[in-house]
């Protein structure tokens, strides 16, 4: 079953990778289906749902990838594997594409961190989050910031970890410490190690990326010598000769 966390967690994405991930929880949800299901009428059930699910996100995020698609008419589904068929290589190709835009742009706008630089960035939001906790700060800020860093965690936990997340995550931290500026100092300490892990992978991700061609320049313009007469002097020396002093 799609949950309401699974929209929420393409709520910052741009369309194509919010599509991207909703079509792999739908497409995670088909295949659950089928694994379970014993009766092989219900096929054609889940395969409408799926198709039914992926075009509304694609029209809600305004991607018209699928736009000569729709779901079956579930009195005549004579073409369904077929249909099927296109769809699904369709949504495929679409899939390949985004995760290649993705990748090669990875590292402006997001970052993949394996899981012991996850397991890092998780110890040291728990020590901003107890920090926090103990602080005076009065309860409706105190819940505020604890949402923001939850939610920074659940992007953590992500495939690729949004940037716009990380600096949303700095600036609650920096608006909260404004009101209990004593107490919430030593927090700032755990958000620099955070802020250390993002740099060490995003050097990471730079390094793969192809190094820029060298510009070739053309050939400076020389100056050609003076043209020399028959008798082997130049003319500006014949020139010279005509100046006088």
């Amino acid at each position: 079953m799609i949950t309401e966390e699974d929209f929420m967690a393409v709520a910052d994405c741009p369309p194509d990778l919010a599509f991207v991930r909703l079509e792999r929880k739908f497409r995670e949800m088909l295949e659950s289906n089928l694994e379970q299901s014993n009766n092989g009428n219900t096929y054609s059930h889940y395969i409408l749902e799926y198709m039914n699910h992926t075009l509304a996100a694609a029209d809600a995020l305004g991607l018209n990838i699928l736009e000569h698609f729709s779901v079956p008419d579930p009195n005549n589904l004579s073409n369904l594997n077929e249909t099927y068929d296109l769809f699904r290589r369709r949504v495929d190709g679409y899939t390949v594409g985004v995760h290649i835009r993705n990748i090669r742009v990875g590292p402006a706008t997001s970052l993949p961190f394996d899981e012991a630089e996850k397991k890092r960035i998780r110890a040291y939001v728990t020590k901003i989050k107890d920090i926090v906790d103990a602080s005076a700060l009065e309860t409706a800020k105190k819940e505020a910031l604890m949402n923001r860093l939850n939610g920074f965690l659940a992007e953590v936990d992500r495939d690729r970890t949004s940037m716009q997340r990380f600096q949303d995550f700095v600036m609650a931290v920096a608006k909260t410490t404004g009101d209990a500026t004593e107490e919430l100092e030593p927090a700032w300490k755990w958000v620099r190690m955070v802020a250390a892990v993002f740099g060490v992978r995003q050097d990471t991700e730079n390094a793969k990326l192809p190094t820029p061609p060298k510009r070739i320049e053309k050939p400076k313009a020389q100056i050609p010598p003076p043209a020399a007469h028959r008798n082997g002097t130049s003319r500006n020396t014949d020139m010279n000769d005509d100046i006088p002093f």
